[in-house]
């Protein structure tokens, strides 16, 4: 009798164990998936201003995307379209002919200033983007071939 009742007592725990090893598991995985569930997803809104295309979006269009973590939205504004204003620039000067004219480099520094900060109000994780656009007929062909 003491034989079956260590071997009743034996499979009691065995499967008390096993439940416990189970139930651990489907915590550990419920933990997960509400981590995964509670992360913000990327909206469309998102996604435009973070994964922006930058330079020439036509002919009449450039842009450039920066972003800010300042603490008001005027101060933000100001800081994205200094920035802005420098990073077009630069970028403009890769479109151009390789030894610009001193007066080509003036019309592309007043081009480059010529921009709208365009601001949705997108923020992740605390920094606020903005796309800078510069708007004009035939901007591609005046940087690219026209400039002196």
């Amino acid at each position: 009798m003491t034989k079956h009742l260590t071997i009743a007592i034996l499979s009691l725990s065995l499967s008390l164990l096993v439940f416990q090893c189970k139930s651990k598991e489907t915590k550990e995985t419920k933990e997960v998936k509400e981590t995964v569930e509670t992360k913000p997803e990327e909206t469309e809104l998102v996604i435009e201003f973070t994964k922006a295309k930058e330079g020439f979006i036509s002919e009449s269009l450039f842009q450039v995307a920066v972003s800010s973590v300042l603490p008001t939205e005027k101060e933000r504004e100001e800081e994205a379209k200094s920035i802005a204003e420098q990073k077009s620039l630069n970028l403009l000067k890769t479109y151009t002919i390789p030894n610009l004219s001193d007066k080509g480099k003036k019309e592309l520094r007043e081009i480059s200033k010529e921009g709208k900060i365009l601001n949705k109000n997108v923020s992740v994780g605390g920094r606020y983007f903005f796309l800078y656009q510069i708007q004009r007929p035939n901007l591609k062909r005046l940087v690219t071939k026209d400039l002196e």
